[in-house]
């Protein structure tokens, strides 16, 4: 029986093409997905595991058989199935096996072990397929058995340490790198079979065959669609894999990128994967297998979804968890955020927000939470309500700088009053609150006299020494009322009237005073809107002059007609409206309408007189009172010659400086100054003689106890020298009778006002009163 060569058989060149190609191409899937098998032992990494071998195995298998059928000689041959089946074993469990043992421990020995069963896989593939041919009898010859051993073995080491040793395997490799690769191993895998083929010398006998044989055709059809179905196969998995690395790459650079520290442990706390943020987070400490040993905080028992803030480090962090359930896989997924600045900024905002910006005392809100918070406990609190008395005169004189600094100084005397169980508040430009609690409740009045002694001494204010004084009220929970805002609301009204009563008096809050403090509540709200609704309106008082018998000029007296409440006295509304800064709008109202209603006056061709006009305190400290002033008489055409101001004692000796500067703007404006309530304050004569005052003013409570007191006959007539010395005219106040006018003519007063004359007159009024009175006086003059 002849035997064949299998070293001068003539070979089927596209068949050997082809059979290199396909030992190529498995070639490069096997680079390929050794990087898809390596890492932790995971159900994905199990899969790719499996389909990597097999994949791997089965091309190298159809090589084979692409290759044999590529021998003319044994076209005429038959294969056993199950032979040519079992030859797929050894190839596929070499490469899974091997891709297992180099994938979990990477170390030359595993590399040569790895090597040795893939190698091992392939040559038994080889041999095993060629015992598939029926019909023949095969020799080796064991030379060429060794090296097709060698070879196999070449390939694997060669394949297995590009795939899982090379820097192939951790760094991305370029196409033509990865062909390279692809065209050696495909040459040593093909080379391989071709010793494999030398290595056999097949004689033909008349052996009986497989009783499921398959012919060549049939081979060639199982071959290529095996092929077929392993390269598409892999290929559409290749795809897969390739969306799912890029959606994991894009996954890993948003959680690398974010700003949060992000955490993947398992159910015990052991750490699975943690970013870059995490690391920077807790830099400097020593890496941990638990995410617990960073922190005794970051416990894996901490509640899902819901954020838990530990401080550490100096820092303040945000750790919030949730839950990553794949199958049996139970991880825990951990943000971490660094949140120190946001709370500091929570914290800082929230101080601010309930406290003052000034004085750093807790402030209106914070007064409102405690008191609120004490209301519900039901436990007992007194309001102790303090204010600096002619707190806004002083602002506007001191201004803006100087006001800020005097009542820095005001806070910080009463806060050396302070009881620990106290709370001090500030709740307006000069007004404080004290709250005592409990046992300490009663102790309110003693504490406003400690606050009043605190604040008796003298103040520096940028060089300018001032004297305050304060008043105080007092009011009680529950004895008084039964929410915060009474509770304020009376102790600010009790301290109101401690300031009618005089300086650094202390009132406390009486049930029979209700109705006053509530009709004082409705007045406060009704005068926001009485110029609006034209309520308000002027009155003339005439001037007499007793020397030359005749009307001096008239003074405007403001009157309130509420059209629910009725007639509301200047004394009830005009404090109120210095308390809450509507004397500003109020006093320059007067201003205006009077100067527009003395031009009206004139167009009845009556003689020209003079119009007095109040100014408040508050009002004439502002320093745009003068050149508002000026643009109210443009405005109405008023002659300055005919104005005169009547400014209170107390607030033209306030500051003498300022107010020695605006009174000299008004005196060369020819505007008059009267000196009101001239008696009431503490003037002295150095300070009345460089003042551009023209006229003294005596307030009417000099002229009551007239003829009942010697004392005050005496006042009175040194008031009268002391104005007419300085160069001044004298005007009284208040005259009623005949008796206290004859006094006032042999004592030389020059001006009088009062009903003994006649009550303030209406604006149509005045021009019949000045065209139909000729004489004052019914007596001669003594």
């Amino acid at each position: 029986m002849e035997q064949i060569s299998t070293q001068t058989m003539s070979h089927n060149g596209f068949l050997m093409f082809l059979a290199f190609i396909i030992a190529s191409v498995s070639a490069f899937m096997a680079l390929e997905l050794a990087k898809r098998v390596t890492g932790e032992s995971t159900s994905s990494h199990r899969v790719w595991l499996l389909f990597g071998g097999t994949t791997l195995g089965l091309g190298i298998w159809s090589m084979h058989f692409v290759a044999m059928l590529g021998h003319a000689s044994l076209h005429d041959s038959t294969y056993s199935t199950w032979v040519i089946i079992g030859s797929m074993v050894p190839a596929i469990a070499g490469c899974i096996l091997s891709f297992g043992l180099v994938s979990r421990n990477k170390t030359w020995m595993t590399l040569l072990q790895s090597s040795g069963l893939m190698g091992f896989g392939i040559v038994s593939m080889h041999y095993i397929g060629m015992v598939a041919i029926q019909g023949v009898q095969l020799e080796l010859d064991p030379s060429w058995v060794l090296l097709s051993i060698g070879i196999a073995w070449s390939a694997s080491y060669l394949s297995l340490w590009v795939g899982f040793f090379s820097s192939y395997s951790t760094k991305r490799t370029t196409f033509p790198v990865k062909l390279m690769f692809s065209l050696m191993m495909g040459t040593a895998i093909f080379s391989m079979h071709i010793a494999g083929m030398r290595a056999t010398i097949i004689t033909p006998d008349a052996s009986p065959v497989s009783r499921i044989p398959i012919d060549p055709t049939l081979l060639a059809w199982l071959v290529t669609s095996i092929v077929f179905l392993l390269f598409g196969t892999y290929f559409i998995a290749y795809t897969l894999d390739r969306q799912i690395q890029k959606r994991d790459l894009f996954q890993k650079t948003i959680l690398e990128s974010t700003t949060d520290a992000v955490v993947t442990t398992t159910s015990d706390g052991e750490i699975r994967y943690q970013n870059q943020a995490f690391a920077h987070l807790f830099e400097g400490c020593a890496p941990e297998p638990f995410f617990q040993d960073y922190h005794p905080l970051l416990s894996a028992q901490q509640h899902f979804y819901q954020p838990v803030q530990i401080e550490t480090n100096h820092r303040t962090l945000e750790v919030t968890s949730y839950p990553l359930q794949d199958g049996t896989n139970n991880q825990v997924l951990w943000f971490i955020r660094d949140v120190t600045k946001t709370v500091a900024s929570q914290r800082m905002i929230e101080h601010m927000a309930f406290h003052d910006a000034l004085t750093d005392l807790p402030n209106r809100y914070k007064l409102d939470s405690l008191l609120q918070e004490s209301i519900l406990q039901e436990r007992s609190v007194s309001c102790l309500y303090i204010d600096v008395n002619r707190w806004r005169f002083l602002s506007d004189i001191l201004g803006h700088h100087g006001a800020e600094e005097l009542i820095l100084q005001v806070a910080n005397r009463l806060k050396h009053t302070i009881h620990p169980d106290d709370v001090l508040t500030r709740i307006g430009p000069s007004e404080f609150i004290i709250l005592l609690f409990a046992q300490r409740s009663s102790l309110a009045h003693q504490k406003a006299e400690k606050c009043i002694k605190a604040i008796s001494s003298t103040f520096d204010v940028d060089g300018t020494t001032l004297e305050l004084t304060m008043s105080a009220g007092i009011s009680h929970f529950p004895k008084d009322s039964s929410s915060p805002e009474e509770l304020i609301q009376f102790a600010r009204l009790a301290a109101d009237e401690s300031r009618r009563d005089g300086e650094n008096n202390i009132k406390s809050f009486e049930e029979s005073s209700r109705p006053q403090i509530l009709y004082n509540i409705e007045i406060e709200k009704a005068l926001v809107t009485a110029l609006n609704q034209d309520e308000l309106t002027l009155v003339y008082q005439p001037k007499i002059d007793l020397k030359q018998n005749r009307l001096e000029g008239v003074e405007a007296l403001l009157r309130w007609q509420h059209p629910q409440i009725g007639t509301i006295a200047p004394s009830d509304f005009i404090p109120i409206a210095e308390n809450t800064g509507l004397i500003h709008s109020i006093g320059y109202w007067v201003i205006r309408e009077g100067c527009r209603t003395w031009v009206r006056w004139q167009r009845t061709e009556i003689r020209p007189f003079t119009l007095s006009l109040n100014v408040s305190p508050l009002q004439f400290a502002r320093e745009d009172f003068v050149d508002t002033l000026q643009s109210i008489l443009l405005e109405t055409g008023m002659d300055p010659m005919f104005l005169e101001l009547e400014v209170t004692e107390s607030s033209m000796l306030s500051y003498e400086a300022s107010t020695r500067e605006k009174l000299t703007q008004l005196h060369q404006l020819g505007i008059l100054i009267s000196l009101d309530d001239f008696g009431t304050g503490h003037s002295s004569f150095s300070q009345l003689r460089e003042l551009p005052v023209q006229v003294l003013k005596i307030d009417r409570s000099f002229i009551v106890n007239l003829f009942t007191d010697r004392n005050q006959e005496a006042i009175v007539r040194s008031m009268i020298q002391l104005g007419h010395n300085l160069g001044m005219k004298v005007l009284m106040e208040g005259v009623e009778t005949s008796a206290q006018l004859e006094w006032l003519l042999k004592e030389s007063c020059d001006y009088v006002q009062g009903y003994y004359f006649s009550r303030p007159l209406s604006e149509t009024d005045v021009p019949f009163h000045v065209k139909e009175t000729t004489t004052y006086l019914e007596f001669e003059k003594r």
